[in-house]
């Protein structure tokens, strides 16, 4: 009758729930063994899981988890807790009571089946609030996930690496003992294993741990493998793993000494070519990680040679706030090199420019830099005037900037005198 949500509500309609719960403890086993399974099946069950909480169900299968020794009660209480772990009442409940050791204990179970509901548990856990994921590793999580990820079982492993990924969000701490205790090595392994889901999930984790300002967490997984398996991932042919894969090198690249070693690579074509063929979430990432390598000038005619002018320009021209803003930040850096002034005019840069201080869009302030920068040099103004290059600079100079941006407005002011000037003279 637990198997369907029919006979699920007769039992509950009927008080049934409190005497299922006792026949967990009986010392006959295979009723032992039924009282379970019809546990786990409630637990299943979105509706009625919570009414199984309330009766003492998260105790009464962690008592039997410690004590029963049949496989098939602690498979079927490792279901249940895979199902409990699910809602965040009583995923609090599972991590004030410890229950995760006890999980931890079914993890490595010798029934595979068991292993994976565990597996399945402890990822529901780990994605808890940020106290809650500290808490569960200060319970020991860490070792167990360790041993997870190594485990050969492809189910498995996903499960380990989406734990790893949840943990280290936002969590200086996690990242911390994550590193500690040599996740990076086998994380970064994981990468190079031909399932596309367990790929995904080892370098969402590695994204997890890379993100924030520590330089230590970018630089231990630089170390690993001089970023081979990372470059490695843009070159297939998934799209979650071009973006997974491009996003953790435009992490990495926030470090200086990581971003000349990238630059170094030569894989700068690449990221260019993904930018122009790729998803917008590949867009995305890749324009950010361009802007990082253009913030350095002696790589502005690398990014030249590698085609990244005219995608950087296409990029500002995208409908889409994001890519805006790191399409003008990149033009802002590259316009700044004179021989390039010309040929960003000529690619069509100015129009997206015009376009985002007209409509007073987030990316207004680095459009403004980068017109100011195209104007300073007087080939360009034929082409400003053209698109409204000039009248944005007029209404630059004339309006409010933001604080600290005064040298913009006078830059503007006399660029406008200069074309003035140089209009004077032709007639």
């Amino acid at each position: 009758m637990s198997v369907t949500q029919t006979g699920q509500s007769i039992i509950l309609k009927n008080g049934g729930m409190k005497s299922i719960l006792r026949l967990i403890n009986h010392l006959d086993f295979f009723i032992q063994r039924e009282a379970m399974r019809c546990v786990a099946n409630f637990a299943g069950s979105h509706r009625f899981r919570q009414y199984v909480v309330k009766e003492g169900g998260v105790e009464t299968v962690t008592v039997a988890a410690t004590t029963s020794g049949g496989i098939d009660v602690l498979r079927d209480s490792a279901r249940a807790f895979s199902s409990f772990s699910i809602d965040n009442a009583t995923r609090s409940i599972m991590i004030a009571q410890e229950v995760s050791k006890v999980i931890f204990k079914l993890s490595k179970s010798s029934d595979s089946q068991t292993q994976r509901f565990a597996a399945l548990a402890l990822c529901n856990i780990c994605l808890g609030t940020l106290n809650q994921r500290e808490t569960v590793v200060k319970q020991g999580v860490l070792r167990v996930l360790l041993f997870l990820l190594r485990y050969p079982d492809v189910e498995i492993e996903r499960c380990a690496a989406l734990s790893i990924a949840a943990l280290s969000l936002g969590s200086i701490k996690n990242k911390t003992e994550i590193m500690k205790h040599g996740f990076i090595a086998p994380l970064i392994s994981t990468t190079t294993y031909p399932d596309k889901n367990i790929q995904r999930y080892a370098v969402l984790a590695l994204n997890g741990v890379a993100l924030g300002e520590s330089t230590e967490t970018k630089i231990g997984i630089y170390k690993e493998d001089q970023l081979s398996s990372l470059i490695a991932l843009v070159k297939s042919e998934d799209v979650e793993c071009i973006h997974s894969g491009i996003y953790i090198l435009g992490t990495l690249a926030e470090n200086m000494d990581i971003r000349n070693f990238f630059v170094s690579s030569n894989a700068l074509h690449i990221i260019v070519e993904k930018l122009a063929t790729g998803s917008i979430e590949v867009k995305r990432a890749a324009s950010y990680l361009l802007g990082l390598v253009a913030e350095c000038k002696d790589y502005h005619y690398l990014l030249e040679s590698a085609s990244a002018l005219e995608q950087v320009v296409a990029i500002a021209s995208l409908v889409d706030e994001e890519c805006e803003e790191c399409g003008a930040f990149s033009l802002a850096l590259l316009a700044r090199n004179k021989s390039f002034q010309v040929k960003l005019t000529n690619m069509g840069a100015v129009r997206p420019l015009v376009s985002m201080m007209a409509r007073n869009s987030a990316s207004e302030h680095y459009a403004a830099d980068a017109l100011v920068q195209i104007s300073n040099n007087r080939e360009t103004h034929v082409r400003l005037a053209e698109e409204g290059g000039i009248q944005a600079l007029l209404k630059l100079g004339q309006g409010k900037v933001a604080a600290g941006r005064d040298d913009l407005q006078d830059q503007a002011k006399i660029s406008v005198g200069d074309f003035a000037k140089a209009v004077s003279k032709q007639f």
